[in-house]
């Protein structure tokens, strides 16, 4: 039997052994080919990112904010609109735990509007849970300059309103902020939110038991980056003396006076600051402004005109959150300070008060910065007819300011005044401007035009003579010819050094004007007044800019709607720049000198304005002539010209004053002057000259006439130029025999299209 067993069981291993030894030579082994699903439900989700290291407030972030605020109104529960709205404010500060999740806290006032047109007072408190939506998505990414970040959270509200005690609300809200970073640290944001409260939020009781809140507040932040946290590096900031981080601005803008919307925009006006302070350390600085308001009343009311003064404490959020960086493009200042107004009207004319603000400043060199300020001042409620105890002045202003770098920067921008670049450069310039002006508050449709010649004479230093005209056309029928010259200084070169390359050059001027103006079908009169305002050049060409170009004007002008009248002009126009080098110079001076005498005669037809025209309204406003001239170029940059000119101008109402002229004119080349070239396509040509004319109405007499003008010439072949010619002349009045009118002189401005051909 045992040998039976023995038998059977080598039968079994001899059958077996092949196998096992086929199989570890990499035979095909069958494989179970069914899935489990639970194994990937129930996997375990994947770890949440965190920060490498982190450590409390080493990501913090703050914010100012504002926006309109509704609730429900007498209508419905969702017709808001921008009447309805109320208004509300607040800073928060937060921090982020990881890429993904974080907090906020926030501080917030305003005031609401609500049922039965009630208006309480709010302060909240709030917390917030923040997700970055676009860390949870698309991991997270400091360089990323979009965010998408969901809120939710609580927030509690203490509310106040006249002949009531204080109550308070709570309730849950959720907001979406798309967050744009415009630098590294520096972020702006939109947050639209919206909450349910408890019942009495505008302290009215309603069946429905519960108040809804919503708000669209607009926002400027700034975070830590990189988890320094506070630790920030403030060493390149340097005031070893009292003009180091001095600084100086100017701003205009809106503002309003009351306790709502409704009464801001009935008592809206203009406001014009003057600003100087100075930064003590990085963060912290001192400003002083002074400026004036002009408020608009209530139908029946004058407008109240005043004095304002602010001294603020001003928080460089840049330097304190970043640390100071002289080379930073965007800088943040919170502004808290003292205000005092002294407004006309009658009762109480002196109000002091507090002031905030929020000021963003672009800073297009690092001395010259661009700045938009939203601010409010608090009043007591005096000030205004409100039954509130208290009246705000909120406001925007727009402004430029410029900081006296420190000693260090001040000899490195000095250093880089490439005075050879600048010999070679372009230096004279001619300006065609033309643009709007506001007079006195009141707004007509007013223009203005103008036309310059000037010279930068040093890297940061011109002087510019310009001819101007004015007319407004209600009212007064003002019209006027002035004369300017102004002091130009470059704020970019200050700032930055000189480069004849720059795209965009900022330029400051002072100056004074003088000239001749008619108005209220009177006689001319002399008007005179100092003048300020910035000049902004963007560059096309090496040969050509566009201007923009805003003044501010105090005119003297006898017997108008007062002594003195602030202007403010609005002008565009292009700059034509001219110069030659020294070499080109040397090498040129044998040909302007030299040149031959290259004759041409010019034909050339022109509407005009008579001066009669302006200051009698019966009498037609365009008039027409036509001119022929003969001339020759003595040297290539100078000539004469002897030309007859026949205007056909209205007498009265019913007959023409023919009136003939002969001039002879010296011309000036100046195409040729500052370029050395002769035989350029365009040519600018100043003209001034004398002769005599001679009317066709009874008892004329011949006058002495004074002529000027421009040519501007555009080479059609070689012998032939299509040419403009704006030109004023004007006479004595005894051309116009015995009606004189009292005026100095009689005028016409032409602007004679024409065509020259030369021999």
């Amino acid at each position: 039997m045992k040998t039976i067993l023995r038998n059977i069981y080598m039968m079994i291993g001899t059958c077996v052994m092949p196998t096992a030894a086929y199989a570890a030579t990499g035979a095909p082994v069958a494989i179970d080919s069914t899935m489990n699903a639970l194994d990937y439900v129930l996997q375990r989700p994947a770890p949440a990112e965190k920060f490498p290291q982190k450590r409390f407030g080493d990501r913090l972030f703050i914010s100012a904010e504002a926006g309109p605020d509704w609730m429900r109104t007498n209508a419905n529960l969702t017709g808001a609109s921008l009447s309805d709205a109320g208004y509300r404010m607040g800073l928060t500060i937060g921090d982020w735990i990881t890429p993904v999740h974080g907090w906020r806290l926030g501080i917030s006032g305003g005031r609401h509007h609500g049922v039965k047109d009630t208006r309480p007072f709010f302060a909240g408190l709030s917390l917030d849970y923040m997700m970055n939506l676009s860390a949870l998505l698309r991991k997270d990414n400091p360089s990323r300059r979009f965010e998408l970040i969901g809120i939710m959270g609580l927030e509690g509200q203490a509310l106040h309103r006249d002949g009531h005690r204080l109550w308070g609300a709570g309730g849950a809200r959720i907001g979406l902020q798309p967050r744009l970073y415009v630098t590294s640290s520096t972020y702006l944001y939109v947050e639209p939110r919206i909450g349910i409260y408890t019942d009495g939020l505008d302290d009215v009781k309603t069946w429905h038991r519960y108040d809804w809140n919503a708000s669209v507040m607009v926002g400027l932040g700034y975070r830590m980056t990189g988890g320094r946290g506070i630790s920030v590096d403030n060493s390149l900031f340097s005031n070893d003396y009292f003009r180091d981080n001095i600084f100086i601005g100017v701003s205009g803008g809106v503002v309003g006076l009351g306790n709502s919307t409704s009464e801001w925009r009935k008592r809206k006006g203009m406001t014009g600051m003057l600003s100087i302070g100075k930064w003590f350390s990085a963060p912290a600085g001192l400003r002083l402004s002074v400026g004036g308001t002009s408020l608009r009343q209530q139908i029946g009311q004058d407008r109240r005109n005043g004095v304002i003064a602010d001294l603020d404490y001003m928080w460089n959020l840049n330097s304190a959150f970043v640390g100071y960086n002289p080379d930073s493009k965007i800088e943040t200042n919170v502004v808290l300070g003292a205000s005092a107004v002294y407004l006309s009207g009658e009762g109480k004319k002196f109000f002091p008060g507090l002031h905030a603000g929020l000021q963003g400043i672009w800073k297009v060199s690092p001395s010259v910065g661009l700045y938009l300020e939203p601010n409010v001042r608090v009043f007591d409620k005096k000030i205004t007819t409100t039954s509130s105890r208290y009246a705000f002045m909120p406001g925007v202003n727009i402004g430029l300011v410029y900081r006296f770098n420190s000693s260090e920067s001040y000899d490195y921008y000095k250093s880089s005044f490439d005075y050879r670049e600048f010999l070679s450069s372009r230096r004279y310039f001619f300006d065609l401007l033309g643009g709007v002006l506001m007079r006195s508050r009141e707004w007509y449709p007013s223009f203005a035009t103008t036309i310059s010649f000037g010279q930068w004479y040093t890297p940061e230093s011109a002087w510019r003579i310009s001819g101007e005209y004015e007319t407004i056309r209600k009212g007064s029928n003002y019209r006027s010819l002035t004369l300017s010259a102004d002091y130009m200084l470059s704020l970019s070169t200050l700032a930055g050094g000189y480069d004849s390359e720059r795209a965009f050059d900022l330029d400051a001027f002072i100056g004074l004007t003088a000239g001749v103006a008619n108005y209220n079908h009177g006689r001319n009169s002399i008007i005179w007044g100092p003048r300020a305002g910035l000049r902004g050049r963007i560059s096309v060409s090496p040969a050509v800019d566009i201007i923009l170009e805003p003044q501010l004007q105090l005119l003297s002008i006898p017997d108008y709607t007062r002594r003195y009248n602030p202007e403010v002009r609005f002008l565009a126009g292009v700059s034509y720049k001219l110069n030659r080098t020294k070499s080109e110079r040397t090498a040129s001076t044998a040909g302007i000198l030299g040149g031959e005498l290259h004759p041409y005669v010019n034909l050339a037809g022109s509407p005009m304005l008579y001066s009669e025209s302006i200051s009698n309204p019966n009498l037609r406003k365009v008039s027409g002539g036509f001119s022929l001239a003969a001339g020759g170029w003595l040297t290539g940059a100078s000539g004469l010209q002897l030309g007859f000119a026949y205007d056909c101008l209205p007498f009265n109402s019913r007959s023409n004053q023919e009136i003939k002229t002969v001039s002879l004119d010296y011309m000036l080349n100046l195409t040729n002057v500052f370029t050395g070239e002769t035989g350029r396509r365009f040519e600018v040509i100043p003209m001034l000259g004398l002769g005599v004319g001679w009317g066709s109405c009874q008892n004329s007499k011949a006058a002495l006439a004074i002529e000027g003008g421009i040519r501007a010439g555009y080479r059609i072949t070689d012998n032939l130029d299509l040419t403009l010619t704006p030109m004023v002349t004007v006479w004595q009045p005894r051309i116009n025999g015995t009606r004189y009118n009292n005026h100095h002189f009689v005028g016409v401005g032409r602007l004679p299209v024409g065509i020259s051909y030369r021999f």
